[in-house]
């Protein structure tokens, strides 16, 4: 599989209810179905950027995961985002990816954002993890990640690395200068998804979701509105790129 078709989709969530936001993602999936192999939405998009986890009904997660699982099946579509997600009593920040199977990858945010005092809500992941489609290594990571290099820098190095994020409008030039340096230093595809409008707390996201190319070239960046759009990434090409120019043979990780 050189050619990966990653679809991205920012749209703007309703505040806790996971009903509308799951419906939302079906008819986009609906959609793409025979044109992508990938879909990635935003950090928190079935319920918003909830602080406040104990007011999420406990049978959401179970849910949500099987709505994920019966999208992907009717589509032939993995499926990848954040959601609020509890284990062993804990409330985690965590990625999912779901295809006709459930779920094949889970990831913790590690770094959470303590601004707005998720650390006191969430607890943060322990490891970094990856996903293979095919030939083609995923590193999904969560918004506030994306400030910490070293996150994206695990071994093995990714193809792809995977940002689901709520990036606020007045940070949006951080957002685009962060992940275009996520692609340069990894030679690898950068997918930033963020969401759109405003959320319960007052704040405001202006979608400007990004793909990047493994030499820092934009692919798709999207406007302030709810939108979708797809990508074919190509494998072989990036492997050629990093050949010609191995930067990542020298790099040294210290301490």
């Amino acid at each position: 599989m050189d050619k990966l078709r990653v679809a991205v989709f920012q749209f703007s969530t309703v505040w806790m209810q996971q009903d509308t936001n799951l419906k939302k993602v079906s008819l986009i999936a609906d959609s793409l179905q025979g044109h992508a192999d990938i879909l990635f939405l935003p950090e928190m998009f079935n319920t918003g950027y909830n602080m406040h986890p104990e007011s999420i009904p406990p049978d959401w997660q179970k849910q949500c995961i099987e709505t994920l699982k019966d999208i992907a099946t009717k589509t032939e579509i993995w499926i990848g985002g954040s959601i609020p997600f509890q284990s062993m009593g804990r409330w985690k920040n965590t990625m999912v990816v779901i295809n006709s199977d459930g779920i094949v990858s889970q990831y913790d945010k590690t770094h959470l954002f303590s601004p707005a005092g998720e650390k006191e809500h969430y607890h943060a992941g322990a490891s970094f993890e990856y996903f293979k489609v095919g030939e083609w290594c995923i590193r999904p990571l969560i918004c506030y990640d994306l400030r910490f290099p070293y996150a994206s820098f695990q071994s093995p190095a990714p193809d792809i690395l995977v940002y689901s994020a709520n990036w606020p409008a007045t940070r949006i030039k951080h957002w685009h200068a962060l992940l275009c340096a996520r692609a340069i230093e990894n030679q690898c595809y950068v997918v930033g998804v963020n969401r759109t409008g405003e959320d319960y707390n007052g704040y405001n996201y202006p979608g400007e979701s990004t793909i990047i190319s493994f030499s820092g070239e934009t692919i798709f960046c999207g406007k302030e509105k709810e939108e979708m759009t797809i990508a074919a990434l190509d494998l072989a090409a990036l492997k050629e790129y990093r050949q010609k120019l191995p930067f990542l043979s020298d790099r040294r990780i210290i301490g």
